[in-house]
């Protein structure tokens, strides 16, 4: 859930054991999301920037996240048919 200059991480998040990369990730993520959809689309460059890591190690922590059921990933395209960001849905903790 994203208010203003913030965002509210459930609780819930501790019982999923993340590896630290994965739950720096996964704020990203909370950060950059839609506050109705829980959809979100940042670049791979923007999170690793924001999170200070390579792309490589953001790879891999978004691919722990979908492991554990805490994202979907959706891969995004353009119109001439060139890949773009992913669409990013979190499952909400907060329900």
């Amino acid at each position: 859930m994203k208010r203003k200059n913030f965002f509210i991480v459930s609780n819930q998040i501790f019982d999923f054991k993340l590896k630290p990369k994965e739950f720096f990730v996964y704020c990203c993520l909370l950060r950059h999301s839609d506050k109705n959809t829980d959809n979100c689309f940042p670049s791979r460059r923007l999170i690793a920037t924001e999170c200070s890591m390579d792309k490589k190690t953001v790879d891999s922590a978004l691919k722990g996240l979908e492991s554990k059921g805490l994202i979907k990933k959706d891969h995004r395209y353009r119109e001439n048919g060139s890949r773009t960001s992913n669409m990013y849905h979190l499952v909400s903790l907060l329900e």
